[in-house]
């Protein structure tokens, strides 16, 4: 006797039950959080991390990551006064008012992909990249953002100017204001 037959009719009755029993058994994905008014607790589980990527040209290279407590990590690439790694310390106040910075820029909702390749709008060649990611408990969201890509909001340039200030990297990167692609040939 075949035990074939059996074991499809056990699924074709399991599976449909275990899909219905998914959301009430606590294995749902996430609920994205509150930006504008997170929790101690979910502020403890807070990173963000923020990485500029060279440019054709004297783009400054690095990384940083604040997390919920003050804490802040930076891994200098080229083309900035202190490579290697640095930590550092922001009061907590300033992680909130960051963290407001990107309930403002509704950083959750924006698409994860301006990169020069997904660009639909203008186009500038050799730019730098930046990539953004917000962690806040299981949720988890990054933009990769080509700064020759036309289509990406204000806001987020904006959020990334204020992760540099929240983590204080001029004092990593030093005066970094006019540097930058070599030249840039734009279309679209």
């Amino acid at each position: 006797m075949s035990l074939r037959k059996p074991i499809t009719a056990l699924l074709w009755i399991a599976i449909p039950a275990l899909v219905v029993l998914r959301p009430a058994s606590g294995f749902q994905t996430s609920q994205t959080p509150d930006l504008s008014s997170l929790s101690d607790s979910d502020l403890k589980t807070l990173t963000v991390h923020l990485e500029r990527k060279r440019c054709y040209g004297n783009c400054p290279a690095y990384s940083v990551t604040i997390r919920g407590d003050g804490q802040v990590e930076y891994a200098g690439g080229q083309y900035v006064k202190v490579t290697g790694a640095r930590e550092g310390r922001v009061e907590v106040a300033a992680v909130k008012a960051l963290v407001a910075e990107f309930a403002r820029a509704k950083f959750l909702s924006l698409p994860e992909d301006y990169s020069e390749a997904k660009c639909t709008c203008r186009r500038c060649t050799d730019m730098a990249s930046v990539v953004t990611e917000l962690k806040v408990g299981s949720v988890s969201h990054h933009v990769d953002h080509y700064y020759g890509c036309a289509c990406a909001p204000k806001a987020l340039f904006d959020l990334e100017t204020a992760i540099d200030k929240a983590a204080n990297t001029g004092q990593w990167t030093g005066d970094v204001s006019k540097q930058g692609p070599f030249g840039t040939t734009c279309w679209g």
